[in-house]
């Protein structure tokens, strides 16, 4: 228990003694501080699944521009970020294919 300036006794939440990861064998090969994610079961970045929900997402945006759109002041609100989308997942293509060369 903390007691601050005000009189107000304030109790620790999480006291240092308890780790969230408590009890969670360590996977054989990784040290822990390099990969801090490991000691939770969590190692990497699913590429693949982002890329797919990326390319859906443009889809997406450019599919709404097809409607009863009179006025097309929003389409500049679709066109823009989905424009940008494609560009990023080219770029993250061209850049993993230079990466898997080296």
């Amino acid at each position: 228990m903390v007691c601050d300036d005000v009189g107000v006794t304030v109790t620790d939440q999480h006291p240092a003694d308890q780790d969230s990861t408590h009890g969670v064998q360590p996977i054989p090969g990784l040290e822990p501080d390099e990969e801090p994610s490991a000691a939770w079961g969590w190692h990497g970045t699913p590429q693949r699944a982002g890329k797919i929900a990326g390319w859906f997402t443009a889809f997406a945006l450019f599919a709404m521009l097809i409607g009863n759109n009179e006025g097309h002041v929003g389409d500049f609100f679709l066109v823009a970020p989905g424009t940008i989308l494609v560009v990023m997942l080219i770029a993250s293509h061209f850049k993993a294919r230079k990466a898997k060369r080296r």
